[in-house]
This record gives structure tokens, C-alpha cells and sequence, in this order.
């Protein structure tokens, strides 16, 4: 009893305030978990951290550099098509210059062609009439003549009245 009257009579420990046992426990745990993150958990990480903002910014100066090829690149392209294009402008203007050529070569054989086939033609033509007209002298002399002697009641000679008739028809 008087133990329990001894121990009833001492302070109950305070739950808000630790132990000394405590306290030195809790620097120990500390001081190693800031030990093993400074030097064992956080190195990694901020090496990797290092390494993406370095792989990051490489990236970036990349992307920099493939935007000015690209400007570069889309100059020189749009260079050599304006190119091509003055190229294609001058074929064009150098195959109508020829194609004129041609067909102005063309027209003027196609008129001499048809020159000489009309050249032919009048030729044939001219041919045909004074064929004709040495056919029909004949006919037309003898028609003539008959009709002179009938008119005239007597008979002529043709032979004789070929000069006269040829006079008539070479006036026409």
C-alpha cells in the first residue's frame, strides 16, 4: 500500500513532451535518412533530372537547328523552283518559237503545194478548153459552113472558109 500511495503521489509522464531516450532515437533515425537521402536516394534522381533538362535543352537546340535547315532548305527549294520554272518558260518559249517555225515552214510548203496544183489544174483546165475548142472548131466550121450555103443557096467550101471561121472564133 504505501508503495502504491509512494507511486500515486509521482507526476504521470507528459504525452506531449518526449523522453530523452526519445529524442536520441529520433536523431539517430534522422541523421540517417538524411544520410541515405543525400547520398544514397536523391543522387539518382537528380542525375536523372539532370539528364532529361540536358536532354531537353539537346532537343531543343536540334529542333532550332533543323528550323533554320528547314528555312534554309525551303529558300533553296523554292530557289530552284523558281528556277525550274523560268527553265520551263524558256523551253516553252523556245518549242513555240519552233513549233511557228514549222508550221510557218509547213504553211509556206502547203501554199507552194497548192500553187503548183492549181498551177496543174489551170494547166489541165487550159488543156481541156483548147482541146474542146480544136474539137468544136471542126463541128462548128462544118455547122457554119452548112448554114452559110443554106442562107446563101449555094454550096462553099469548108476548106476555103476555115481562115473566116477562125477569125470568128478567135475573137471570142
Amino acid at each position: 500500500m504505501l508503495v502504491l500511495a509512494a507511486e500515486s503521489t509521482e507526476d504521470p509522464p507528459n504525452p506531449v513532451i518526449p523522453e530523452v531516450n526519445e529524442i536520441v532515437w529520433a536523431a539517430i533515425f534522422f541523421i540517417a535518412l538524411w544520410t541515405l537521402m543525400k547520398y544514397v536516394l536523391l543522387p539518382p534522381i537528380q542525375r536523372a533530372m539532370e539528364n532529361r533538362a540536358s536532354t531537353i535543352q539537346s532537343d531543343r537546340d536540334a529542333a532550332d537547328a533543323a528550323t533554320s535547315a528547314l528555312g534554309s532548305t525551303r529558300r533553296d527549294y523554292e530557289a530552284s523552283l523558281a528556277a525550274a520554272r523560268s527553265e520551263a518558260s524558256d523551253i516553252i518559249a523556245a518549242a513555240r518559237g519552233r513549233a511557228d517555225e514549222q508550221r510557218a515552214a509547213k504553211q509556206a510548203e502547203a501554199d507552194a503545194e497548192i500553187a503548183e496544183l492549181r498551177r496543174a489544174a489551170q494547166a489541165e483546165i487550159d488543156d481541156a478548153r483548147a482541146s474542146a475548142l480544136r474539137g468544136m472548131r471542126g463541128d462548128v466550121a462544118s455547122l457554119a459552113v452548112g448554114a452559110a450555103g443554106v442562107v446563101l443557096g449555094r454550096e462553099l467550101d469548108a476548106g476555103s472558109q476555115q481562115s473566116v471561121i477562125d477569125q470568128a472564133l478567135a475573137a471570142e
